[in-house]
């Protein structure tokens, strides 16, 4: 069973502990009707960027963090929470280019690896393995950072090949140190980042069990932790890697068929009765023309007369009556001479 439909029944926005433990935590706790310090005024921006994020407004959640000058490194060290809740709204933007051009230009400074920003940010996060779960948002917005384009093509091919290299380098790091089921589940998710983020859209593998089993030769001991890693009772962790994957096969064939058969529709719809219809006009059209230019030679009379069909048993000749008529009137206005 793939990681994200373990978490199917979890809210959309809801929090890690990280976030719950911003909600209790002292720094943001109103102090009754005395005069508001700096931490005070904090506190309510703050909490009203929470309240966006909970709400699932992400975006200007994201917008009031800018305004209020949280997206800081100096705000970021001394209060990792922060980090947490600007991480987290990050991670839930499908695409940066869809924020504003100066909140994305900060975005993108946090999550491009080589960014000084960046590499201040992974030593908070990256040091607490507690965080798993952030540390993979982290990763996800990396990949969104790649994704969103602005870089050329040789960098941008080394900052992929950076991000796999972390990525591998937290896998092996983290599989000796899990403790909780949500270290478990945090590591299968950070697998399936890897595998179908970096692999796959980034690096445009073809997606295939051999990915894991790939990983796995780089790890020698993955393959085994895994086996004797449980979500579920009857489905170890490296089973449901392979499930996931071979399920997203079978989707991305059957979108594949779909797709095709929605194309031959349309070209039968739209070209076949066309090509039907003018073969009919061009063979009616045909016939009209044989019709009215075809001479059946060896039915003209010595007088270079066409009979035509006969009606009621008559064959009647058009150029001989007229040659009679003609002739008669001619031999009785001689005879009156």
């Amino acid at each position: 069973m793939a990681a994200s439909k373990i978490m199917s029944n979890a809210p959309m926005y809801s929090l890690d502990s990280s976030l719950r433990d911003l909600l209790n935590d002292d720094l943001f706790n109103n102090h009754g009707k005395s005069a508001k310090s700096e931490n005070d005024e904090r506190n309510e921006v703050f909490q009203e960027c929470l309240n966006l994020f909970i709400k699932g407004e992400i975006k200007d959640c994201l917008e009031r963090m800018y305004e209020a000058g949280f997206i800081h490194l100096g705000i970021f060290k001394s209060n990792p929470m922060i980090l947490d809740l600007f991480v987290s709204a990050c991670d839930l933007v499908s695409n940066f280019n869809e924020l504003g051009l100066t909140l994305k230009g900060e975005v993108l400074n946090t999550f491009t690896l080589d960014h000084p920003r960046c590499i201040e940010i992974q030593e908070i996060i990256l040091k607490d393995l507690n965080k798993l779960l952030i540390i993979n948002k982290l990763f996800r917005c990396c990949i969104k950072a790649i994704q969103s384009g602005g870089t050329e093509y040789m960098e941008r091919e080394r900052t992929i090949l950076d991000v796999e290299s972390e990525i591998r380098n937290f896998i092996l790091a983290y599989t000796t140190k899990m403790r909780t089921t949500v270290d478990v589940f945090g590591l299968q998710e950070l697998i399936e980042i890897f595998i179908f983020q970096v692999q796959v859209k980034l690096e445009h593998k073809k997606l295939s069990p051999n990915l894991y089993w790939a990983l796995c030769k780089t790890l020698p001991n993955l393959s085994a932790t895994l086996k004797g890693l449980h979500l579920l009772k009857n489905e170890s962790i490296e089973d449901a890697i392979l499930n996931s994957i071979d399920t997203k096969i079978q989707k991305n064939l059957t979108k594949s068929k779909t797709k095709s058969k929605g194309m031959k529709q349309k070209i039968h719809h739209f070209q076949e009765p066309l090509l039907h219809d003018d073969a009919k006009v061009r063979l009616k059209a045909d016939n009209a023309y044989r019709k009215r230019n075809s001479i059946d030679i060896g039915k003209v009379d010595h007088n270079e007369t066409i009979p035509r069909k006969p009606q009621h048993g008559i064959t009647i000749l058009v150029g001989s009556f007229w040659t009679a008529l003609k002739n008669h009137f001619t031999k009785r206005m001689r005879q009156k001479i």
